[in-house]
């Protein structure tokens, strides 16, 4: 074998890890993204393969110190989760980091998605507001069994719905369900067709148009961003969320550009899972607020802290997925193995 040969075309490959390693060391994993990751423990083999093909050719001290010291430097990168892979580690860095990390690379897919539900509940909205009667063709039935005002004047007048622990749960179990069927099929559609996952946020972003109309309508707004804000503040990103993970399945599936749909499906996948766990977390938490919180009336909890909540509960979910960024104390460049 030709040393110098050898040198000259493996160094790019050197060079790539040793730049990959360096952005691993002075920031969180994950800001290398799954991709990133993935070349790293390819390469990181290759260049153990090259130096065991080095040591059986050459005596250059000065290659086999570069080459034991870049295989080093990627073993500590590579295995230090055996050694500090504990669960509650390894479970805080996927909340602290891999997750938000993983939101804000999908940042554009998920704003798509919150638009397509943003554009129906806006359409809605309006053309009740122009014509009150809109509203029986785009709300379901089951929604005209009272009048908004009707209905506010029926909670306020009557005991609180939640007196128990154990009605609260009783109820958010059947939140859960019901939340979760929505998010499932936004989630399935995408993924199957792409422009399902729109579809089904526009309408139910119609749903929530309309409705929000009819109350404003009738002269108590505050009570529906009261009753619906605090676990809607979770709920509907969530369901937004869900709609984004099948629009990156889908668009891996029949979009695979120059990837075999098989490596693009591969590629996506991590992000997808990552997704749908968020979005299960935000539900469980919106149905326990739904569940609760959510069913009090003013005689309970005065609807201006309500609202208030409802706006901090969307800021604070907001500022941990899309804007909140931290750097990793987990692992440390220093690690020796």
């Amino acid at each position: 074998m030709d040393i110098e040969e050898f040198i000259d075309d493996r160094r790019p490959s050197w060079n790539r890890l040793r730049e990959l390693l360096t952005v691993a060391e002075t920031s969180a994993p994950w800001e290398l993204g799954a991709d990133g990751i993935e070349e790293l423990v390819h390469l990181y083999r290759q260049v153990c393969s090259d130096l065991n093909q080095a040591r059986s050719f050459t005596a250059q001290g000065a290659l086999l110190d570069e080459l034991n010291q870049l295989a080093g430097r990627g073993y500590r990168f590579v295995y230090r989760g055996g050694r500090r892979g504990r669960f509650a580690e390894r479970l805080k860095a996927f909340f602290a980091y891999e997750l938000p990390a993983t939101f804000r690379r999908q940042g554009r897919t998920v704003l798509a998605a919150a638009l397509a539900m943003l554009l129906g509940a806006g359409f809605a909205f309006m053309a009740v507001l122009a014509d009150r009667f809109q509203a029986e063709d785009l709300i379901p039935e089951q929604f005209f069994s009272a009048s908004p005002k009707e209905r506010v004047e029926q909670i306020e007048a009557e005991e609180e719905r939640i007196e128990t622990l154990e009605q609260g749960l009783v109820f958010g179990a059947s939140l859960y369900v019901h939340n979760i069927q929505v998010a499932f099929l936004a989630f399935s559609l995408g993924a199957l067709t792409v422009f399902g996952a729109y579809w089904i946020l526009f309408y139910n972003g119609t749903i929530l148009g309309a409705v929000a109309a009819l109350y404003l309508l009738d002269g108590v707004e505050v009570f529906f961003l009261a009753w619906v804000g605090p676990h809607g503040a979770l709920e509907l990103p969530a369901i937004v969320f869900a709609g984004a993970a099948g629009l990156v399945a889908g668009r891996a599936l029949y979009l695979p550009g120059n990837l075999t749909r098989q490596a693009s499906l591969r590629r996506a996948f991590p992000s997808v899972v990552r997704l749908l766990i968020g979005t299960c977390v935000i539900l469980v938490v919106a149905g326990l607020v739904e569940g609760s919180f959510s069913q009090y009336s003013a005689k309970t909890v005065p609807y201006a802290f309500k609202i208030s909540l409802a706006v901090g509960l969307f800021g604070g979910l907001v500022t941990y997925l899309f804007l909140w960024k931290r750097r990793s104390v987990l692992w440390r460049p220093d690690d020796s193995v």
